[in-house]
């Protein structure tokens, strides 16, 4: 018995360090899955940091210089000023209408933990464009932010429903059922998926590898 207690132990203590080490891993990508990567045609191409999903074509000279100046204001960090240029913007005729300030918007409030506000703001977005990727994957986001897990799956789904070649909820998705929801499987195949579009992705083939670890020793 106490061979038994003892070896189980060791197991129990090295899954804590696996997922430790996963952990650690994700905290520099966790954001950065939220918006980037978007497909021409989807709401525009967006950096790195998540920011410059946009409409081109939507705004008039001026709001647009506006929104510009909105996302340099966020890319550098001065999160106040630049929430503070796109809530006017969303309130302006025109912007009403447009889904990117508020999706900008709601990453902006991600950044700074105003996740009901964040929510708001793409709930905004969806009703302008109930299929946005970027917008529904963000909300996933939050939503998983949130500990609103299945929410956030289903925001996740809905984006690859539509858009199965929508790369950032389809490792977002992964990430929810590897870390939050324990569906090793869903891991596994959204993981995959990921992978074969983006081989490079090295963080994605060790979470893989792990998962092939962990699925064999169930």
């Amino acid at each position: 018995m106490v061979r038994f207690m003892a070896k189980t132990r060791r197991r129990h203590d090295a899954s804590r360090t696996r997922l430790a080490a996963m952990l650690v891993l994700l905290a520099g990508v966790l954001a950065g899955c939220a918006s980037n990567a978007l497909s021409p045609g989807r709401g525009g191409p967006a950096g790195a940091d998540g920011y410059a999903i946009r409409e081109d074509g939507k705004l008039d000279g001026e709001l647009q210089g506006d929104f510009d100046k909105a996302l340099d204001h966020l890319r550098a960090g001065e999160h106040a000023q630049g929430i503070a240029l796109l809530t006017t913007i969303t309130r302006h005729p025109q912007g009403q209408y447009n889904t990117a300030p508020f999706i900008n918007l709601a990453i902006a409030y991600r950044h700074v933990d105003k996740l009901e506000s964040a929510e708001e703001a793409l709930k905004k977005a969806l009703a302008i464009n109930p299929d946005h990727p970027a917008a529904n994957n963000e909300l996933g986001m939050v939503l998983r932010r949130s500990g609103r897990f299945a929410e956030a799956r289903a925001a996740y789904e809905r984006v690859l429903g539509k858009y199965p070649d929508y790369l950032p909820a389809r490792k977002n998705l992964g990430i929810l059922c590897d870390l939050y929801l324990g569906d090793l499987e869903c891991a596994y195949e959204h993981y995959r998926l990921y992978s074969e579009a983006v081989p490079d992705d090295k963080a994605v083939t060790i979470w893989m590898a792990d998962l092939a670890n962990r699925r064999t020793a169930q």
